[in-house]
């Protein structure tokens, strides 16, 4: 009786894992270039927070706004910004594309004060 009592438990962890990663905290990603990286902001951070792209090239940026505040999602490097997706509205989703060479760029919300309550990722391309 115990093991069947096992199993069942066993059985119900593993149906509560499934399904898709929608609401799930994604802390990082690998993609190749030539690719589209899909990041979803809400307040206040990205998910995912940490990107590796694995070589120079262009990259499309889609941003899915969960939250209820505008937002948007631009790439930095060395305090310069080099593209991202245009600020917009809660509910939807909008897309830009850079093109990326070798080194670390930083993932910054510009919308008021968004950036420095935490919502800043990190993008590495390798």
């Amino acid at each position: 009786m115990r093991r069947l009592a096992a199993a069942c438990a066993s059985l119900l962890v593993f149906a509560a894992c499934g399904g898709d990663d929608e609401g799930k905290d994604v802390r990082s990603v690998s993609v190749k270039p030539n690719s589209t990286l899909r990041v979803t902001a809400k307040e206040y951070s990205f998910n995912p927070g940490a990107v590796e792209v694995s070589g120079a090239g262009p990259l499309t940026i889609e941003l899915r706004n969960a939250g209820s505040l505008a937002h948007n999602l631009k790439l930095t490097r060395d305090g310069k910004e080099i593209g991202g997706t245009p600020t917009f509205g809660a509910g939807e989703t909008r897309s830009g594309r850079v093109n990326l060479e070798h080194g670390r760029y930083e993932m910054v919300c510009t919308v008021g004060d968004h950036a420095d309550l935490g919502m800043r990722g990190s993008l590495q391309v390798r």
